[in-house]
């Protein structure tokens, strides 16, 4: 069978809150820049691109200094501000590259319910086909405990899953997934796991997280092994790098790949 190189790829785009953030924990306004020109840059060839993304609340603290209440009222104040902030950023970004963007916010409420699992599905199908960009976030504002995903990759993930996505890439603040071939003890990216070998990787998963971020590689590691295994690639790189998206689809060794073989 002929495969043509050329066919539409569905792919989709996590941004994590360590790539999106400044020093001072606030809205890296030029990083929203070049992810849209990258994904502009996508778009032209055919793609779709559904972009999931963290940031609400790092756009909230230049706007709004909530009242000590609580940590769960000060991130929902955070974050129904903030959103609005990033939604705006990235409308405008997306502008430049003459594309639209749309904003989905979930919880994990609306994979449990078959119903809401069916109008979310329709929801982003009519979006892509009408060439917008889906730019999906976790609503922070109503989630609670019970309706919290683990983090955003979890999210990516089931959007994934759902929406039979062709490649997935996940960005972070690490060049990739690191580890210690055990000569020198230093540690280095492995550009390439197979799921025939992915068990033998499992000892190497930091468990540290990212200020202001729930994830981490643990999570990034078992959502990319969950996919490789249902056939979806799934490429983990450092989004902070110029081109790291445009990069890592034309096939250059940056980051990690994972995939079934």
């Amino acid at each position: 069978m002929v495969v043509n190189k050329n066919m539409k790829k569905r792919i989709i785009i996590k941004v994590g809150t360590k790539v999106l953030t400044t020093m001072e924990g606030r809205l890296d306004v030029a990083v929203v820049k070049r992810l849209a020109a990258q994904i502009g840059a996508i778009k032209k060839k055919g793609n779709e691109v559904i972009l999931v993304t963290s940031g609400a609340m790092g756009s909230g603290r230049s706007l709004i200094k909530p009242k000590k209440d609580s940590p769960v009222i000060e991130k929902q104040v955070l974050a129904a501000v903030g959103q609005v902030k990033l939604m705006s950023t990235y409308f405008d970004a997306f502008a430049r590259h003459d594309l639209i963007c749309a904003q989905v916010l979930v919880t994990k409420e609306d994979f449990r319910d078959k119903k809401h699992y069916l109008n979310m599905k329709n929801c982003f199908e009519n979006l892509l086909r009408s060439g917008a960009v889906p730019v999906v976030n976790e609503n922070d504002v109503v989630a609670t405990s019970e309706l919290l995903f683990t983090d955003n990759d979890e999210l990516t993930g089931l959007i994934a899953s759902q929406l039979k996505a062709d490649k997935v890439i996940l960005l972070t603040s690490v060049d990739g997934f690191l580890a210690s071939d055990g000569k020198d003890g230093k540690s280095r990216v492995i550009h390439e796991i197979k799921t025939k070998n992915i068990g033998s990787y499992k000892k190497h998963v930091s468990s540290d997280k990212s200020d202001g971020g729930r994830g981490g590689m643990t999570s990034k590691f078992a959502v990319a092994k969950k996919l490789a295994l249902e056939g979806i690639a799934v490429h983990i790189g450092n989004g902070k790098k110029k081109n790291i998206i445009l990069d890592m689809l034309s096939g250059k060794r940056v980051g990690t790949k994972f995939y079934s073989k």
